[in-house]
């Protein structure tokens, strides 16, 4: 059901003004994330997951990720730390702050 206030945007400034392209927030993140694996060379992802696995104890791993504004690549980096923050020191930095 549509809120109340609600507009359909009519133009492509429009409709950017009206999406939040900030990274979701841990509450958020089951609510509004979509998995898109299916459709995502995640292979990399595991792949990263492998080199982790891999390495002896007190080495180092620096890994980027790098895209367009908005694509997801904070959302995806916080999911991707939920998943490996049990077994490894996740440092992550957002090079804006």
């Amino acid at each position: 059901m549509p809120h109340s206030s609600f507009q359909r945007a009519n133009t492509l400034k429009a409709a950017f003004l009206a999406c939040n392209v900030e990274p979701l927030e841990p509450a958020e993140m089951e609510r509004y994330y979509v998995d898109l694996s299916l459709v995502r060379k995640t292979s990399a992802i595991d792949n990263v997951s492998t080199i982790l696995d891999f390495q002896e104890a007190g080495d180092f791993t620096t890994i980027l990720f790098t895209g367009h504004r908005g694509c997801g690549k904070s959302t995806e980096l916080k999911k991707i730390q939920s998943l490996w923050e049990n077994n490894y020191r996740v440092i992550y930095l957002e090079a804006n702050e």
